[in-house]
């Protein structure tokens, strides 16, 4: 698998006083990207770090999130390893994405974002790939 980006995302209780303590730690006016209500996406050091609303915040893990060409294909790559992997989600417009968990709980989480048609942005199958 080749990996295209990378997306670490933090869990918060309040998105808008998250936005305005690290819009104000990485000097911004506001987040790069807001692709759906409750998210705030800031590019820092060419990685991502994506703010989410949860109201259990403190008690969740933080996720790693990594940006792959054809997130269908690594999900049934990763599912025929016998790992337990969550559905395919979609954010219609934005991103494809599913959620798989590590052996303690941690999560890996896999993304594809949306082509100017509304599709997932799969250029190959990546059945032939690695993560």
């Amino acid at each position: 698998m080749d990996i295209t980006s990378v997306t670490v995302g933090l869990p918060v209780t309040d998105i808008e006083a998250s936005c305005l303590w690290y819009g104000a730690v990485f000097e911004r006016t506001e987040p790069d990207l807001e692709p759906d209500e409750g998210i705030a996406e800031y590019e820092v050091g060419g990685i991502w770090i994506q703010l989410y609303e949860d109201d259990d915040a403190e008690e969740n893990p933080v996720s790693v999130r990594f940006g792959v060409d054809d997130v269908t294909a690594q999900h049934a790559r990763i599912g025929a390893l016998g790992i337990d992997v969550g559905p395919v989600e979609c954010v219609d417009g934005a991103v494809d994405w599913f959620d798989v968990r590590d052996p303690d709980g941690n999560v890996l989480s896999l993304f594809s974002l949306v082509d100017e048609t509304g599709r997932g942005s799969g250029r190959d199958n990546g059945a032939d790939r690695r993560l």
